[in-house]
């Protein structure tokens, strides 16, 4: 017998010897012979709105966040409509003092400081859509329901003109903002989804697209139907605030259902206080290996990370106290919070010299928010590469660029190179907790520093304990897969002297 397949490994016919020749069954000829009329038309809708091959071409978690996605995106389309018809309203639909001009100067203002804010803030915040993705797919149905809010409150106003215009470019700024978060979070969201082994993500994004089509179709016409019967302010209002509310908890709940496998700072923060508790259960400080049971799987932090958590906070855990804040910079961030006197070589020394793959330094202050006051940290990062100006021995040859004429290797080997990023928030959530911990100011920031530095060792180790542990509790910490730099972070290159 002969099975053929597609690209994605999908049975599609198959042929077999027979008394009469060769018999050949075609997809479509096994479920016609076996299924009723309304399991056809399931495996129709199936093939024409699912990636080709689903389920077997994305993730577990793709058909439940599926689900949440087209109740709200159908929440969403009728309530564009409210929208839609508080905008023509506003710009002189129905009176007959308006002019065209008017309205075209309200509808050219709006889109002037809606396109400026496109380009803004996806210069500001691009480079970290992907590694907050379930914050900023979050985020833009806020930002939308916000701008849905100044669409309506724009005919309220319709006596003054000045306020009609303010109202419309707020509400151009926060659609353009959604714009540019939804889709940057929706295209990392579809990387994530599809199965690198028998899916596309090409096909999945074309096929998330012929969903909201269809779904918005539909919300348009239940709102052609609705909205006529909706007139009075206060019931229009009442309206919009239903379907606010059904917007945001089924894309909460959408969110919510995504199993991310990669380790943002917050995701860190829960994996990495879960394996140093284990770890050093007993304050030791030497250690053969992590225990892989003790840290968290991709599934069970998606149920207790939180979605809206600040950017670059230190929490020993999903929901304990905030230990300080932690920022990735330039080398120059670092050098201006460094004691009066200390020098750069004496900054190295710390780091192995600068073998460690960066440095990093912190500021402590107390928050005097409860009764006894909370030390917290700031901590800068500044990412560094060892830059050697000939080979030198026992390094590997792999690691040589011909080219520019200099090795370029971390002392602990590629493992280390690999997971620099990891280790650095590692050392600024441990450093954050010990700094917690001796908050009477009984050790200096040098040795804190080299006291989680050393324990930094231990937990990685030469053969890469800690990242061994995570991978086999399917984390994906591969080469450009930890989510926890963004791409414009700077690098300083240490050069011999």
């Amino acid at each position: 017998m002969i099975e053929e397949r597609d690209a994605n490994s999908n049975v599609q016919k198959t042929y077999h010897d027979a008394a009469g020749g060769i018999i050949e069954v075609g997809a479509t000829d096994r479920v016609q012979s076996s299924g009723t009329l309304i399991t056809q038309a399931i495996q129709l809708l199936i093939r024409v709105f699912l990636p080709t091959g689903f389920p077997e071409s994305v993730r577990s978690d793709y058909l439940g966040y599926q689900t949440y996605d087209s109740i709200q995106a159908f929440a969403s389309s009728i309530a564009m409509l409210f929208g839609n018809r508080a905008l023509l309203t506003a710009v002189g639909v129905g009176d007959k003092d308006a002019t065209s001009t008017s309205a075209l100067f309200l509808t050219v203002c709006q889109e002037i400081t809606g396109r400026m804010a496109t380009i803004l803030f996806a210069w500001k915040y691009g480079s970290s859509l992907e590694q907050e993705c379930k914050k900023f797919r979050y985020t833009a149905d806020l930002v939308f329901n916000s701008a849905l809010v100044f669409d309506c409150l724009s005919p309220h106003f319709i006596v003054s003109r000045f306020m009609v215009v303010i109202l419309l470019c707020f509400s151009g700024i926060l659609h353009a903002v959604c714009t540019v978060m939804a889709n940057g979070a929706k295209a990392a969201l579809t990387q994530h989804f599809t199965n690198p082994e028998k899916g596309s993500i090409a096909d999945v994004a074309a096929k998330d697209a012929s969903q909201e089509t269809i779904i918005s179709l539909l919300g348009m016409l239940a709102g052609a139907i609705i909205v006529p019967y909706v007139e009075a302010p206060l019931q229009t209002w009442v309206a919009i605030s239903l379907l606010i509310s059904i917007h945001l908890s089924t894309n909460y709940r959408a969110v919510r259902a995504v199993v991310m496998n990669t380790l943002n700072r917050h995701r860190a923060n829960i994996v990495l206080s879960a394996a140093i508790d284990a770890t050093f259960v007993s304050g030791s400080e030497s250690i053969d290996a992590v225990p892989p049971g003790a840290i968290p799987t991709p599934a069970s932090v998606s149920r207790s990370e939180t979605i809206l958590e600040p950017d670059g906070v230190l929490r020993w855990g999903a929901k304990a106290p905030i230990l300080g804040k932690a920022t990735f910079g330039s080398f120059t961030s670092v050098l201006e919070i460094l004691p009066t006197g200390m020098t750069i070589r004496e900054l190295l020394e710390l780091f192995d010299e600068g073998h460690a793959g960066y440095v990093l330094w912190y500021t402590s202050r107390t928050e005097t928010t409860t009764a006894h006051g909370v030390q917290t940290i700031d901590v800068r990062i500044a990412l560094t590469d060892k830059i050697y100006g000939e080979k030198e021995a026992g390094k590997s040859d792999d690691l040589f660029d011909a080219e520019k004429g200099f090795e370029y290797i971390a002392s602990a080997g590629l493992e280390s190179i690999l997971t620099r990023d990891l280790r650095a928030w590692t050392h600024a959530l441990m450093l954050a907790r010990a700094s917690n911990k001796f908050s009477r100011g009984s050790k200096s920031p040098q040795d804190l520093i080299a006291l989680t530095l050393s324990q930094i060792h231990e937990l990685y180790g030469a053969t890469g304990r800690l990242p061994n542990a995570l991978r086999q509790r399917g984390w994906d910490i591969g080469p450009g897969r930890t989510m926890i730099v963004a791409g414009t972070c700077p690098r300083s290159r240490l050069l011999d002297d």
